[in-house]
């Protein structure tokens, strides 16, 4: 019997990869199977090495081929071959294939385009084409949080909403924090438990935080779903798919990626702004435009910590990705510093604007009367040195005159010996004389 036949076959589904990436390995293992002469996982498993690395070298030039007719990105073809690989190597036969021969054939890859990041003035007229509560606060969500399209395929419950506020009790910021990417039993109590802990802990997870605007137009679209009757429960999905009001209650089912993707695109169809094409790709990209957008933001504020940054835009960041575990406040913290930047309108603009002024009032206003505070406590402890010192000047002068009266009995006492001295030799000279 066989190494393989002695092991089950593992598919990846079995696997712990991510929800997204399983999807995407299992897309492009169904376009292998359906060019190629293997037709199935098992098929792949069992072809010998020979006869497997003929078909993935054709499959490579297949691909090519398409790329040369301009049907597929030169950056495609490694990305085809991700899933096969993957499942190859946990079913036993990582070293089977000779890789390097089918990598020598990959087209050479192009530079990206959609490197531009949606301007605040063109959402702002994404704004005007939401028709509904729930358009507008999945703009305002996708503006504010930076994160990727890939998100709304995790878990987006009302347990992993988490109501956020300032630590300047002056300022009601009224925010959401959001964690993402997190497990369907993944509760925000459990990820601050597991952020909290001394030992290295790294998870996929992370915190990601709403603008009080964002968090506004959100409270809306629920208010309206909990007027048509919904129940709000801890699984309750942030954003739903489309619902009859009789019916508000059946089947409730979390808005998908591609959900939000064709909500963004209804959206846009209804707007003059143009994007410019290149290759199989705009400028500026349908979602991933409002990440740059967020990262432009928070990378220009020189106040704001790179380094949570990072971390709010969900990076590992090299060594610091594991070792640097900030808490939910310290990164809420961070972000604060650039909500007038992230808001979208112009009116919030200003209100959040004279709100932080308002706040840095507050902090000077605080610090002066900080500096008052010690100013007073310099001026008490001047005075009790001064005090000190003139104690210490007193009892200078006491030690002084009793050094003086001292030095004066002890020049009295040698005038007195020197007396007797002299009375001691006129006595013995004068019994000398009258001997």
């Amino acid at each position: 019997m066989s190494r393989l036949e002695q092991h089950q076959i593992i598919n990846i589904d079995d696997t712990n990869l991510a929800h997204a990436t399983k999807n995407s390995y299992n897309f492009t293992l169904t376009q292998f199977f359906k060019w190629s002469r293997i037709k199935s996982i098992k098929e792949l498993i069992e072809t010998p090495t020979v006869e497997l690395e003929t078909e993935l070298v054709s499959y490579t030039k297949h691909l090519v081929h398409r790329v040369m007719l301009n049907e597929l990105s030169a950056n495609t073809p490694p990305k085809q071959f991700k899933g096969i690989k993957y499942l190859l190597d946990v079913n036993y036969r990582e070293n089977d294939v000779r890789w390097k021969s089918i990598k020598a054939l990959f087209p050479t890859k192009v530079k990206f385009s959609g490197h531009k990041a949606w301007t605040t003035e063109q959402i702002q007229e994404m704004e005007k084409y939401c028709k509904t509560p729930r358009n507008l606060a999945v703009l305002h969500f996708m503006a504010s949080l930076g994160g990727r399209i890939g998100i709304h395929e995790n878990a987006l419950l009302m347990k992993h909403l988490i109501p956020m506020s300032s630590t300047n009790s002056s300022i009601n910021l009224d925010c959401y924090a959001v964690l993402l990417y997190a497990d369907d039993d993944e509760s925000a109590q459990e990820k601050d438990e597991n952020d909290s802990q001394d030992d290295v802990q790294s998870g996929d997870s992370y915190w990601a935080f709403l603008t009080p605007e964002a968090s506004s137009y959100l409270k809306k679209y629920h208010a309206q779903r909990k007027r048509n009757g919904e129940v709000f429960t801890e699984n309750t999905p942030i954003f739903r798919t489309q619902y009859q009001t009789k019916f508000v209650n059946q089947d409730v089912t979390q808005l998908s990626r591609n959900g939000t993707i064709s909500l963004m695109v209804r959206i846009m169809s209804g707007t003059s702004i143009n994007r410019n094409k290149k290759g199989r790709r705009f400028d500026t990209q349908l979602d991933h435009g409002f990440r740059k957008r967020f990262n432009t933001i928070m990378k220009l504020d020189g106040n704001v910590n790179s380094n949570i940054t990072e971390k709010i835009l969900g990076h590992k960041n090299g060594l610091d990705g594991v070792y640097f575990m900030p808490t939910r406040q310290q990164c809420f913290a961070e972000f604060i510093k650039a909500i007038p930047q992230l808001t979208v309108s112009s009116t919030e603009r200003q209100k959040n604007q004279i709100e932080t002024q308002a706040m840095q009032i507050d902090e000077l206003e605080a610090e002066r009367t900080r500096v008052h505070e010690l100013s007073k406590e310099m001026d008490m402890v001047k005075a009790r040195n001064l005090l000190l010192e003139r104690k210490v000047i007193d009892n200078q002068k006491v030690m002084s005159g009793l050094v003086i009266d001292k030095q004066d009995e002890s020049d009295r006492k040698g005038d007195l010996y020197k007396m007797i001295l002299d009375l001691t030799k006129e006595v013995t000279a004068i019994k000398k004389s009258k001997k």
